[in-house]
């Protein structure tokens, strides 16, 4: 599997390597992330802007992840949603349409399933349903992976209705 990743310092490329998933480059802005990345990851391209990135320029991806920026919607900061200029869910959707991975792997802060009446949690939905993915968003606490503290986070994850791989049709009762 190929797989991309809006970065951080590189946990999901940590989890990816470990089930030997190839890595095909990473998009994070910070100096000191990217520090990080290069260290671990020294031959992996990273694109430190996702809105000037074109992604052709990345080739085929299996796999797509973001944990894309919470601070819009973080309650530690200022809830400033769509009008805050970290708000990049547009861009990540942007990657979707012309990368078009079998699988998106999305994660925020909770506070995005009630930032606007949950307006935004149903727009990530929409529009990754929108462009073919079958999603399944769900909480996860970091608790529930042993970490010392609870905090929540939500999760999507998405698969390519369009894909054709690994894609089994519904059997439909009584047929």
């Amino acid at each position: 599997r190929r797989v991309l990743f809006r970065s951080g310092i590189g946990g999901f490329a940590l989890a990816a390597h470990r089930v030997g998933w190839e890595t095909v480059g990473f998009c994070e802005p910070d100096r000191f992330c990217q520090s990080v990345l290069r260290k671990h990851w020294p031959d992996v391209p990273i694109f430190p802007d996702i809105a000037r990135l074109h992604w052709n320029a990345v080739g085929p991806v299996d796999i797509l992840t973001a944990g894309y920026p919470c601070q819009p919607f973080s309650l530690a900061g200022k809830r400033r949603g769509e009008a805050d200029d970290r708000h990049l869910w547009p861009e990540m959707l942007r990657a979707v349409r012309e990368i078009r991975p079998a699988w998106i792997v999305g994660e925020n802060v909770l506070g995005l399933v009630n930032w606007n009446g949950g307006l935004v949690f149903d727009e990530v939905q929409a529009d990754l349903e929108a462009q073919g993915y079958e999603v399944l968003p769900f909480i996860l606490p970091a608790c529930g992976v042993n970490a010392p503290h609870r905090r929540d986070r939500i999760w999507f994850i998405a698969y390519s209705l369009n894909n054709g791989n690994m894609r089994r049709p519904k059997k439909h009762e009584g047929k």
